[in-house]
């Protein structure tokens, strides 16, 4: 059976009722729960219930989970059987409650050490509301006063720290109505004080702060963080969207390294021209060197451009790293 656990914090006492349901429930094989099962044999909510107490009252001298409340466990088992009783869906609550307390009684802790009495007088909402916000307050208190210990480096979610504070205004609350000479003292929330005193004495149970409370903002680290990045790397995105071409020393070589040849041959051209005959036959040769060049210049080019487009030209950026004109 689910748990609803309160507000996510994560509680002790969820903890602990979760594991009523389960624990021994293996152990809690009878024939009134068999009865519960749905027409196919499968388990029923009601069948699991059933099957659950029946085990934690064949265990009881094992269940030991309650921490410093564990003298109380048999009011937790009463607490957790009306929890989950009042939380099944399409059921007769009093045929069932009937069934579980024939279980019960059936069971050999019915008079040695835990007997069904509270169960039935929780039919009182306001006073069951009560009672079991305290004593879930004080099995949790354990817990709650390590993670309160260390919340100056681990800090109180908000919600943990509204849930201690209702506790502590609920423990206040119980307290003013059960002063001497109030005419409140036979109510249930006054026997349940008295019994965590006997455990917290001196209020213990308001001492409870948390010293920092803070929710997890990591979500929003990170994405400042990711903004940031974004933010520096902008200058070095161009407009297109990719990547800015860099003028490096080794462009400006290769620059010098093609105009120096192509001056060298005008050079020779323009002497060859004047002071010989061989003038044609140095244009001839002046053309042929310029349209080679042009042609393998023309090559760098166009690998520039498909540089940023792997899709038309995949890989040939790899093939021509390096690359340097003769």
């Amino acid at each position: 059976m689910d748990s609803e656990d309160d507000n996510n914090l994560n509680l002790h006492s969820d903890k602990c009722y979760n594991e009523l349901d389960t624990k021994y429930v293996n152990d809690g094989n009878d024939e009134e729960c068999d009865k519960l099962k749905n027409n196919s044999g499968k388990y029923t909510k009601e069948a699991l219930l059933c099957m659950g107490l029946k085990g934690n009252l064949e265990k009881y001298d094992a269940l030991n989970i309650f921490g410093n409340m564990n003298d109380y466990k048999c009011k937790y088992l009463s607490l957790w059987a009306h929890d989950r009783l009042s939380k099944l869906k399409d059921v007769d609550k009093a045929t069932m409650m009937s069934t579980l307390l024939g279980i019960w009684i059936k069971s050999k802790q019915y008079e040695a050490e835990c007997s069904p009495t509270d169960f039935p007088a929780y039919s009182n909402n306001t006073d069951y509301i009560k009672e079991k916000s305290l004593y879930d307050y004080a099995l949790n208190y354990e817990h709650l006063e390590n993670r309160c210990k260390t919340s100056d480096t681990i800090p109180c979610t908000t919600k943990l720290a509204e849930y201690i504070t209702k506790s502590k205004d609920l423990y206040n609350q119980v307290k003013r109505e059960c002063e001497p000479g109030k005419k409140n003292y036979i109510q249930r929330s006054c026997t349940t004080l008295s019994n965590i005193e006997t455990i917290y004495s001196n209020e213990e149970l308001l001492k409870l702060e948390c010293k920092r409370i803070e929710d997890d903002l990591r979500s929003s680290r990170e994405q400042d963080a990711g903004w940031r990045g974004l933010q520096g790397d902008f200058t070095e995105i161009s407009p297109s969207g990719l990547p800015a071409p860099e003028v490096s020393s080794s462009d400006t070589h290769k620059a010098i390294g093609t105009a120096v040849p192509i001056l060298g041959v005008l050079s020779i051209g323009f002497i060859l021209h004047k002071f010989t005959g061989l003038g044609s036959m140095a244009r001839n040769l002046l053309r042929g060197r310029i349209n080679g060049m042009n042609s393998h210049d023309e090559l760098p080019n166009e690998l520039l451009e498909s540089t940023y487009d792997e899709q038309v030209h995949p890989g040939i950026t790899e093939s021509y790293i390096g690359y340097q004109v003769m």
